[in-house]
């Protein structure tokens, strides 16, 4: 009877510690638990963290004559159900950017399409390119689906691409490095 009631009193003890953490967040591994969530702005804020600087390793962005390339934020686009507001999407990459040191920032015009960022540049063709960005930066989410019993599989194709803005690139308007990854969440019927 004791060693039951010593293993209840442990028992309640650890709850009660347990309990009174509950200031503290702990953030669990994706990996080891199924997630029934959608997609967040933390989770594009992630991902966008691990493909920018693969974006950057490219022969295409090393080109610049021995300075940081610049690189405007362009257009934006997202084929979801799950919709957040661009701003904080443009605010997000802006810190990466910034905060990964391979690149500088020369503005945001999410507003204007690749088109007029493309012909923006042909018309700078024989000028002084010192306040042109080199590459735009673009953006893209697709959604699919795919439906089980309970649970809704999406799968989220999260698309990073630089077009080449040298005006006088053969490449111009071109894209000359793309990074993609697939996030996958899984959401309750």
């Amino acid at each position: 009877m004791n060693k039951l009631f010593l293993a209840l009193s442990s028992l309640v003890l650890a709850f009660a510690n347990f309990g009174c953490q509950s200031g503290k967040t702990v953030r669990v591994d994706s990996s080891q638990v199924a997630e029934y969530k959608d997609l967040t702005i933390r989770d594009l804020d992630e991902f966008s963290a691990k493909m920018f600087p693969r974006l950057m390793q490219s022969p295409a962005t090393r080109k610049i004559s021995g300075r940081l390339p610049v690189i405007a934020i362009g257009p934006m686009s997202a084929q979801t159900t799950v919709e957040f507001p661009e701003s904080i999407r443009i605010n997000g990459l802006r810190n990466i950017i910034t905060q990964s040191g391979l690149a500088r920032i020369s503005g945001t015009s999410s507003n204007s399409s690749l088109n007029e960022f493309i012909s923006f540049a042909k018309s700078q063709r024989g000028r002084s390119g010192a306040n042109l960005p080199d590459f735009v930066l673009t953006q893209q989410i697709f959604e699919s689906r795919e439906y089980q019993p309970r649970v809704i599989n999406k799968t989220y194709r999260y698309i990073l691409e630089l077009v080449d803005l040298n005006p006088n690139s053969p490449s111009l308007g071109q894209v000359v490095v793309s990074e993609s990854e697939d996030i996958i969440k899984m959401v309750r019927k």
